[in-house]
């Protein structure tokens, strides 16, 4: 296996697709490869609960990604609806709506989106806009937990106490975990949002667990005491009881569908799907015990990561330049998102899985997503970063054009945008927004 050297990870200078499958080869990487690229504009299916089948006109898809631009009271701005339509005009036959918030205190900041009924109306602008393009449309709804920082709330909800997190942020230790009551009401706020969602025309509703937020912060609760902490069961249950109660107000038409961490990569007993006796180390086993329940319920998309992006993003995003140096070659990281993708995909085969990680390979992506493809370790192949950069990613990779001057060079500026909770995409490649805020808020600044 190759010997990381640390300084490696923030160079990426391979000329041609043949010297990155070679060089994979040669340092033990198990990442699959093809430049049969005609896969990327094959059909998807994607099945309803009814038993309809919605084609996907291809394997591309946009992953969720928080622009932190929304009005007030939760609905798209103008600049929201630039990305969407940068988005779903870039071909990509399936768009993930970024983290829509299903009530107000569990915001990210007070320019994250929200379903209520009174801004229903932008929600279905949004979506017709969307639909222009002729993209599947997937709504998010998510509780930001630990993470909700707004001005409804004087304090981030905790589902569990997290010795990682507290560490890093001291901080936290003093901030109590939300009731068993507080959660108890959480179902019915996700079912009112997902009504407001089909209503607005959105294909697909995503009961999100993901990244450490609250319903997959809940998944990792092995030492909170009470009905939601502990074993499986107890861990699972709000995770179930949201995604049953978002199941009774939906059509059978509308596809159920979920970003689901397969596993934190946090220390066992902090992370969800990671082994006791192996640290931040994958076990599956859990993951394919709440598919299992999930898909006999109707679930039949499912948006793959690792990892948390506020803790450890190596792992869920590739970089070359970010927070800190990451301990493991960007393709370790590369390979353990596709090898995981891979093991859930062939365990539920009926299931439509989207691959993650793929951005970090820049115009070299599609012929590692082709392999993908080929040998199925996933359905469809998402990008994120690629879409903030690149406004016609989708059309130029199944063309075989993809461009080396639009690809995304994964340098994290999205990511420190973010961090800030100030508007996010690209400034490299889309300067005329991003750009100037960069300069302002992230430049020179600790």
């Amino acid at each position: 296996m190759f010997a990381f050297d640390k300084k490696d990870s923030y160079t990426f200078s391979f000329t041609s697709p043949d010297e990155l499958r070679l060089y994979m080869e040669r340092n033990g990487y198990h990442i699959p490869f093809s430049k049969d690229i005609s896969l990327l504009a094959g059909q998807v299916q994607v099945k309803a609960p009814d038993g309809s089948i919605k084609t996907l006109k291809n394997t591309l898809a946009t992953h969720p990604m928080e622009g932190c631009d929304a009005e007030t009271d939760g609905s798209p701005s103008a600049l929201t609806k630039r990305r969407y339509a940068r988005f779903s005009g870039s071909g990509t036959a399936l768009v993930w709506a970024e983290a829509i918030s299903v009530t107000p205190e569990a915001r990210t900041s007070d320019h994250q989106m929200m379903f209520t009924e009174k801004n229903a109306d932008a929600f279905r602008a949004l979506v017709d806009d969307v639909k222009k393009n002729d993209a599947f449309f997937v709504a998010q709804l998510t509780h930001s937990g630990r993470f909700a920082k707004n001005s409804d709330t004087p304090h981030a909800l905790f589902a569990t106490r997290s010795a990682p997190f507290e560490k890093v942020r001291p901080q936290d230790i003093d901030v109590p975990i939300v009731s068993d009551d507080y959660l108890d009401s959480l179902p019915e706020k996700y079912a009112k949002a997902a009504k407001i969602a089909e209503d607005a025309g959105f294909d697909a509703i995503d009961v999100k667990a993901c990244h450490q937020y609250l319903l997959d912060e809940l998944l990792s609760a092995h030492t909170r005491e009470g009905k939601y902490g502990g074993s499986f069961e107890n861990r699972a249950k709000l995770m179930l009881d949201c995604f049953d109660a978002v199941r009774s107000v939906l059509k059978p038409s509308t596809v159920l569908a979920s970003r689901l961490s397969l596993s934190d990569m946090i220390e066992y007993p902090y992370g969800f799907a990671v082994a006791e006796e192996k640290p931040v180390t994958p076990d599956l086993t859990e993951t394919k015990k709440l598919l299992e329940i999930l898909t006999a319920k109707g679930l039949s998309l499912v948006n793959m990561t690792m990892g948390s992006p506020y803790f450890n993003p190596h792992v869920n995003r590739p970089y070359n330049r970010g927070a800190y140096e990451p301990p493991e070659h960007p393709l370790v990281g590369l390979e353990r998102m596709i090898d995981g993708c891979a093991e859930i995909q062939k365990t539920f085969p009926d299931l439509v899985m989207i691959g993650t990680g793929y951005s970090y390979l820049r115009e070299f992506a599609p012929y590692v997503a082709a392999g993908a493809l080929k040998e199925n370790a996933a359905k469809m192949i998402g990008f994120g970063r690629m879409a903030f950069a690149y406004d016609t990613f989708a059309k130029d990779m199944i063309a075989g054009k993809t461009d080396p001057r639009k690809v995304c060079i994964a340098c994290s500026k999205c990511a420190e945008l973010k961090k800030r909770s100030l508007h996010t995409g690209c400034p490299i490649r889309d300067q005329e927004i991003y750009l100037p805020l960069y300069r302002e808020h992230c430049m020179n600044q600790k």
